[in-house]
């Protein structure tokens, strides 16, 4: 029985690790050619190319050594940036070059929803934000989806209740954590946690002392001002 041509493609695309790339590119973005990706693609960039000497030759460069699903998803990936960045009136040439070639980089690769949409908003972000700071694509090459989302579920300071109180030292030695003092719902610990301890997006509070017991070692793990800031970047609002 002859194979159908989508599971043919489909497979490919498994091949280079990309699967189906979620749910966050549709599927026709796929069956592009080469040629019509290329000239997609040097349309889409030329508006934030053009003030640029080299910079476009050099994206071009990066987009052309790409694999044929990698450019499919970076092409698709950058016009949405690029429209996300035109809805709030603004269409700068990125003033970190290589920062924006690395999100595009990352952003063609990455097959995990919540983290796709992030890169896309930190493409569009740099080209809204004239002081957008390299660090947080570095940071963000690290996450996974479960420091991802965590992030996103964590409270600020002013939200996590009252009757707590900090630490003597920087403990990191926890066995669960609460998003707000008098949570009754315990959640474990994990390496996430430390991740967003290690990159200053999160910190710890003691919890009341009447509340817990002392054998579950809970904290209140909440999101710092730099974790807001780091939020705002990875976000369209």
């Amino acid at each position: 029985m002859e194979e159908k041509e989508n599971d043919k493609t489909s497979r490919s695309l498994d091949i280079v690790g990309l699967g189906e790339t979620a749910k966050a590119i549709p599927k026709e973005v796929y069956v592009e050619t080469t040629k019509a990706l290329i000239n997609s693609f040097n349309k889409i960039v030329a508006p934030i190319t053009e003030t640029t000497s080299g910079f476009g030759r050099y994206i071009r460069q990066k987009f052309d050594n790409m694999v044929e699903a990698e450019k499919a998803v970076g092409a698709y990936t950058i016009q949405k940036a690029v429209e996300k960045a035109q809805q709030k009136g603004q269409l700068n040439s990125p003033k970190h070059l290589k920062s924006f070639v690395k999100s595009f980089e990352e952003a063609s690769k990455e097959v995990d929803p919540t983290l796709h949409e992030m890169w896309e908003n930190i493409l569009a972000n740099q080209l809204i934000d004239s002081e957008f700071h390299p660090r947080y694509v570095n940071m963000l090459s690290n996450f996974s989806s479960a420091e991802a989302e965590l992030l996103l579920k964590l409270n600020s300071f002013g939200n996590i209740g009252k009757d707590h109180s900090g630490y003597l030292g920087s403990p990191r030695d926890f066995t669960n954590y609460i998003f707000k003092n008098y949570d009754k719902e315990l959640n474990k610990w994990t390496y996430s946690c430390n991740l967003l301890l290690e990159f200053e997006l999160a910190e710890v509070q003691a919890p009341n002392n009447g509340i817990y017991e002392k054998a579950d070692n809970v904290t209140i793990l909440y999101r710092t001002n730099s974790g807001n800031r780091f939020l705002n970047a990875v976000t369209i609002k």
